[in-house]
């Protein structure tokens, strides 16, 4: 398979310095424009005005401390398994990325990844808090809800989490050797008690938006659940990938995760801080042991 090695830097944009290693500038050679068949997802998912996104010389140095941030075997994986990163002005598209899998020239598992380009300024609590509320419906009850994730960027954790997606397939973790057995009857079926939970029945779980004064109820809901975001409810891939994700941010870059709940006066009226919750801290755990038992048992799939 020919990598598209043109990138799409504005003026022959010069690669940060930040990234020395031979597999961040294999990676900056993946820069390219979107595959033609991510281009019509978006478009049939409802987004319009889409088109690739043209990297800014600021935009590159953004891009390649992302790449900087990810644990040297995630470049690694990318490094053998993706086919490009892209990136993509989808206003209004209600998915931030992505992740297209394909067969390469020998039958070897590869992906795309695809990225907005609306996140590359996005810290990550602006991000996670937008895209929580997006959960929600306004209804005049004044609810709303915040996120706090440290200075964090969007584009590490989304590419943390893609990554994840792409080992997650290379490796047919959760699809053939599920390691959550206990949350998960099939890879998009919750078991109980939580498939009777208020956390299975949001826009995640492809259910309509829900009224704004469910917010309290949701979300304590989650600080009851092992889950460490409503976004790991919606399949056990999302969840795999939101835990390994999450696994880095907490463990490499010590980042918080505070979900509030606000009412109509901004006096907090929910606080959830799923990282310092003992059973989803034993499934960070548990997300790395099925990653590294998976690689260990197939050393050349990733």
């Amino acid at each position: 398979m020919a990598w598209p090695g043109n990138g799409l830097a504005q003026g022959g944009a010069p690669f940060a310095t930040v990234v020395g290693d031979q597999t961040a500038a294999a990676l900056r050679a993946r820069i390219g424009p979107p595959h033609e068949e991510t281009l019509k997802a978006y478009v049939e998912a409802g987004a319009k005005e889409t088109k690739a996104h043209v990297l800014t010389d600021r935009e590159w140095r953004l891009v390649e401390n992302a790449i900087a941030d990810l644990p040297a075997q995630y470049r690694q994986v990318l490094e053998r398994r993706l086919g490009r990163l892209s990136f993509i002005d989808a206003p209004s598209s209600m998915g931030t990325a992505l992740t297209r899998a394909f067969d390469g020239p020998n039958g070897e598992p590869m992906s795309d990844i695809t990225i907005r380009s609306e996140v590359l300024d996005k810290s990550l609590s602006d991000f996670l808090t937008q895209k929580e509320a997006m959960l929600f419906s306004e209804d005049g009850s004044g609810y709303s809800v915040r996120v706090s994730a440290g200075k964090m960027s969007a584009l590490t954790y989304i590419l943390l989490h893609e990554t994840a997606h792409v080992m997650d397939r290379a490796l047919e973790i959760t699809l053939k050797n599920p390691p959550f057995r206990t949350v998960w009857t099939d890879y998009r079926s919750l078991a109980r008690p939580y498939a009777a939970d208020p956390i299975s029945h949001t826009t995640y779980r492809r259910e309509p938006k829900l009224p704004a004064s469910r917010a309290p109820a949701l979300y304590r809901a989650l600080g009851q659940a092992p889950f460490v975001s409503l976004y790991s409810t919606a399949s056990a891939g999302e969840d795999f990938a939101e835990l390994l994700a999450w696994r880095e941010l907490s463990n490499r870059f010590e980042t918080p995760l505070k979900i509030q709940v606000l009412d109509g006066r901004g006096i907090e009226v929910v606080s959830v801080e799923p990282l310092k919750s003992p059973a989803v801290r034993s499934r960070l755990a548990a997300a790395q042991a099925a990653l590294a038992k998976a690689s260990a048992a197939a050393p050349n799939e990733t």
